[in-house]
Parts: structure tokens; C-alpha cells; sequence
């Protein structure tokens, strides 16, 4: 059965992730642009250093020239937000890739207008693909693809890198002059970087784990707390200004302050919301999701934008994005620029930080502190994933969703929300949330409060009240 859950479809290698179901997905692709009368389509296909990922997005592409379609297809490993970027001057960009999932994952993911298919188009997609018989679908080889010029094997990627410059504050990149230390984690990250730097003669950087290994080290491929110790010391010790850890496909971030400590989207998000209003002049609101620190909300509101919560998921983001003056938006996973593409880029988010603490010449901590102390709340927000089976998913939504049972904190809950997962807000604006993800068997909790050690508690308080232990 194929099903796009939040970003895309994923499955596990040679269970629901095949090559049968690779082509049923281009075939749904063909017909609803057949419907839509589209039949002059260009579609990108790029992927990520997952295993046999380039044979993958052959496969696709072979079912999609069998019916005319032309294809751009790149020639090396490519970062998810670069082919979303090329969707916004063609058809669709596709990218085979599982994003964080273990190695033993691959998926697909698909962009119009440099964001991702709304969950109404991945639906018509998946009842066309969940219906057809692959003996029906027609292929045409590769290699006939690029000898009857419907595929051209590309390679360029300037137009997404001007883009990315174009965001920067570059005489006070190259005044500053950070030392940064990158960490691609295995992924494709490392060709982008390395040519926007050198496109602003920027050269104090490093980048760690840029070699290919499909397994990434036995080790999910991202930029999570438990993933960055070894980075966080590097940075520390040998004092670079910013550490900077994006996933497998490039598109999330974790950047690393100079004293070691880790600090996710919320507060990224944040800061460079804080940045594009008072130091780039910007106009227009921020949009997070449900699951994000209160900061922002207050941030906003004393700046005097609007500040705008959607669902989970960054599509959610970018219909925001579509009907609003929302500028910039993100998660606790990544940040996206509604004029550069309306999905998370951590390759933007990274260019962005580094233009950030050179423009304030501070520390990312040293901004985030002050910002904390001006509005006087200080934020301390944490998830974590739990792997769980069917079963003990229809246990939780009984409890949680469907009785509506509420955990026993050591405080009031004054509000409690349940559009987007369950949540609890407390008093001060503090709050926790459980959620079923959307691409993966596991439940996630979430919490904010002052500091580390009431989040830690809240977040037991619920595990023990949905009765799980282990975390991804």
C-alpha cells in the first residue's frame, strides 16, 4: 500500500519501498498531469547517497519519458531544497530520499512551485498509484531516454546558489570572518557548500562527514542532540564560532553555539525572525507549527507581525505562506524563506546563521540570551520519539483522543488543544504535546518550560501516562 504521510512517502527497502511501487507513483504522476492537461511537463529528479538512491530515481524516470515527459536529471547526489528550487521554473521536482530515517529506508518526496505537493494532489497520486497493475505501466530505458533527447543529465545548480546569496549580508560574512565547522552527516550537503562559499570568498570552515556511506554510520542520518556530542566538542575546543549539523537530504538543521551547547529550529527560527525584522528591515508575520516554543509568539507580538501556527509538517507551512503576509516559518526541524522556496532548506538556515552572529558580532547564545531577557522568558524546549506498534498506537489514541484522559502534572493545566496532537498549556505560556507522526510508527513528545529539568519532568510525566520508555 502506498500512503504520503507528512513529507512525502517512505517505506523500507524491498517491504513497501520497491520498484513496482516506485513506478505505480510516476504512473499516478503521469495521469494527473495527463487530466490537467500539462503535456509539455519538465520534471527534476534528483537523490540522496541512500542506497542505490541514483538507480531508484532512474526507475522513476523511465516510466516518465515512456509517456512523453521530459526529464532534467541530475547527474550527482542533490540536496533535497535544491531540486524543490527547481520546481518553482518547471513542472514538479521529485527526490528519492527517506530525509532522517534509518538506512534501511528510502522515499520519495515531490515539489511544485518550490514546496511540497498538497495532501489533496498526494491524494488523487496515491489512489491512482494503489490501483494500477504494474504489468500496465509503460517504461522506456534510460538510455533511451537521453538517446531520444527526453532525458538530459544536468548538473548545475547556480540558480539555487545565487538565490541563497542573495540573502546574505556578505561584507559583514567576509568582516567577521566566523570559523564554522559543518557537518553534512554523510549526506549531499557538501557540494552546495563548498560552492556558495566559494562564490563570497568565504574559507574559515570546515566540513565534517563529508564522505558517502549509505548506512551513515549505523545511525539515523540526523542532526539530533545524541548525533552531535563528538561536533559539540570539536567546537568547544577548538573554538570555532558556530557549529552547523544538517540531515541526509540537507534540508534540516541543528547549529552548535561556541561554549558546545545545541540548540534546535525553535530557536533558530527565532533568532533569524529577530534578524530579517530589525536588521533587514522585513515586513510580514512568522508561521510555526503547534510544537514550537513560545518565544516567537512573544517576539512577534512585540515587533508587531503577525505571528501564525499551523499543522505539523512543512506543507502546512507553505499554505501559510500562500495566504499570508508570513515571511519566514519553520520547525523544531528547519526553517524555510517564503521568497526562496516554501519548504525547510538547511543550506539557507546555515548561510543565514553565519550572516546572523556576523552581523550582531555576538555568539548565537549571547543573541538568544538577550532576546530571552528583553522579553523577559526564558525557553527550554525538548522532543522525543518513541517506535511504537499498531497496537499501541489504537492504546494511546483511546486514551489521549478519544476519552480525552489528561495527564497529572505538578501544575494546572489551563487549556488543552487537540487539532494537531494533544496539547497542555500551563500557566506563562508553557505548555507539552503528544502527537502521532505522520511518516513513521512512533509517537512523539514534546514540552517547554524554563528550564531543562522541568521539561525532563514533564515529558516522564507523560511516558509514564502513555506507558512509553524507549527513545528513538
Amino acid at each position: 500500500m502506498i500512503k504520503f504521510g507528512t513529507s512525502g512517502f517512505r517505506g523500507v527497502l524491498g517491504d513497501n519501498f520497491t520498484k513496482e511501487n516506485l513506478q505505480r507513483i510516476a504512473y499516478g504522476l503521469v495521469q494527473l498531469l495527463k487530466k490537467d492537461k500539462q503535456d509539455s511537463s519538465v520534471i527534476y529528479i534528483g537523490y540522496d547517497n541512500r542506497f542505490m538512491g541514483k538507480t531508484f530515481a532512474m526507475w522513476v524516470a523511465e516510466v516518465l519519458v515512456a509517456y512523453d515527459i521530459k526529464i532534467k536529471f541530475f547527474e550527482k547526489s542533490m540536496p533535497t531544497p535544491v531540486v524543490a528550487f527547481m520546481s518553482k521554473t518547471s513542472t514538479f521536482g521529485i527526490v528519492l530520499t527517506a530525509s532522517h530515517n534509518p538506512y534501511y529506508y528510502n522515499g520519495i518526496k515531490i515539489f511544485k512551485n518550490g514546496g511540497e505537493i498538497p495532501d489533496e494532489y498526494a491524494s488523487k497520486l496515491e489512489k491512482i498509484a494503489n490501483s494500477v497493475k504494474v504489468n500496465k505501466i509503460k517504461t522506456l530505458s534510460f538510455q533511451d531516454g537521453i538517446t531520444f533527447k527526453k532525458v538530459e543529465v544536468v548538473s548545475s545548480f547556480e540558480s539555487y546558489v545565487k538565490s541563497v546569496i542573495s540573502f546574505l549580508e556578505k561584507n559583514e560574512v567576509t568582516s567577521f570572518n566566523p570559523k564554522i565547522l559543518f557537518n553534512s552527516m554523510h549526506g549531499n550537503s557538501a557540494i552546495v557548500i563548498n560552492e556558495i562559499c566559494k562564490k563570497i570568498s568565504f574559507k574559515n570552515y570546515e566540513i565534517m562527514n563529508e564522505s558517502i556511506d549509505p548506512y551513515f554510520e549505523y545511525k539515523l542520518p540526523a542532526p539530533y542532540l545524541e548525533n552531535l556530542t563528538g561536533q559539540a566538542k570539536r567546537v568547544k575546543k577548538e573554538k570555532f564560532d558556530l557549529g552547523i549539523a544538517l540531515d541526509g537530504d540537507s534540508d534540516r538543521i541543528t547549529c552548535i553555539d561556541k561554549s558546545g551547547e545545541i540548540f534546535d529550529g525553535n530557536y533558530i527560527l527565532t533568532l533569524l525572525f529577530k534578524y530579517f525584522v530589525e536588521a533587514k528591515k522585513y515586513k510580514g508575520g512568522v508561521v510555526h507549527n503547534t510544537a514550537f516554543t513560545n518565544l516567537i509568539s512573544i517576539l512577534a507580538k512585540k515587533v508587531g507581525c503577525a505571528d501564525y501556527v499551523a499543522k505539523v509538517g512543512f506543507k502546512n507551512i507553505a499554505e501559510v505562506f500562500d495566504r499570508t503576509d508570513a515571511f519566514l516559518g519553520g520547525e523544531t526541524n528547519g526553517v524555510a524563506l517564503k521568497e526562496h522556496v516554501k519548504c525547510k532548506d538547511g543550506i539557507l538556515g546555515a548561510f543565514l546563521l553565519i550572516s546572523l552572529i556576523s552581523y550582531y558580532k555576538k555568539s548565537f547564545k549571547q543573541i538568544l540570551s538577550s532576546v530571552e531577557k528583553e522579553l523577559n522568558y526564558k525557553s527550554k524546549v525538548l522532543e522525543f520519539a518513541y517506535p511504537i506498534t499498531l497496537k499501541k498506537k489504537e492504546e494511546i489514541n483511546e486514551k489521549v483522543f478519544i476519552k480525552k484522559e489528561l495527564p497529572k502534572f505538578n501544575k494546572n493545566i489551563i487549556n488543552t488543544s487537540y487539532g494537531d496532537g494533544a496539547k497542555y498549556i500551563f500557566d506563562g505560556g508553557y505548555w507539552a504535546m503528544v502527537r502521532f507522526s505522520g511518516n513513521e510508527n512512533v509517537v512523539r513528545i514534546f514540552a517547554e518550560e524554563s528550564d531543562e529539568n522541568l521539561v525532563l519532568k514533564n515529558i516522564e510525566i507523560i511516558e509514564n501516562f502513555i506507558g512509553v520508555k524507549v527513545r528513538q
